[in-house]
């Protein structure tokens, strides 16, 4: 009786372990090496582009810009792209109004919206400051910064 037991549920537990040691071997991350962090003051992923790409991306919602501090190289394209709406409960949708104004005036923002996006390209190297003329000021709330190198 003991033995009809083990070979009853010794199949089944074998096929689970192997199924766990197989889902485990493929799950992975890639690449073939160890990953480095982003470089200082960069976000990594859409918003810290630093590389070859032309474009990054910035999320405008919950009263915040993320990622909050962005590093491009010369020549990107950073696009605002406004998340702000969210369900009213009543089937609606409630949607909340931001903007991007850049500290320094030299650069044209974007005006008060709730949806869709804005973009800017930025060709010379520096250090870019905006705020959400709603939600932030120059010195605090919500405000982020672009850094071109």
């Amino acid at each position: 009786m003991l033995r009809e037991l083990v070979r009853r549920h010794a199949r089944p537990a074998a096929a689970g372990v192997a199924l766990v040691l197989l889902v485990l071997g493929c799950g992975g991350g890639g690449g073939g090496g160890p990953t480095s962090p982003p470089p200082s003051g960069g976000t990594g992923g859409n918003g810290g582009n630093t590389g070859g790409s032309t474009s990054a991306e910035i999320s405008v919602q919950n009263n915040q810009f993320s990622p909050s501090s962005t590093t491009v190289a010369s020549g990107t394209t950073v696009t605002w792209t406004w998340n702000s709406c969210a369900g009213d409960g009543y089937g609606g949708q409630l949607c909340t109004d931001h903007s991007v104004v850049f500290d320094d005036g030299a650069r044209t923002g974007s005006g008060v919206q709730s949806s869709g996006s804005f973009a800017s390209q930025f060709a010379n190297p520096g250090t870019y400051s905006y705020h959400c003329s709603i939600h932030g000021t120059a010195t605090s709330g919500m405000r982020g910064t672009i850094t071109v190198q």
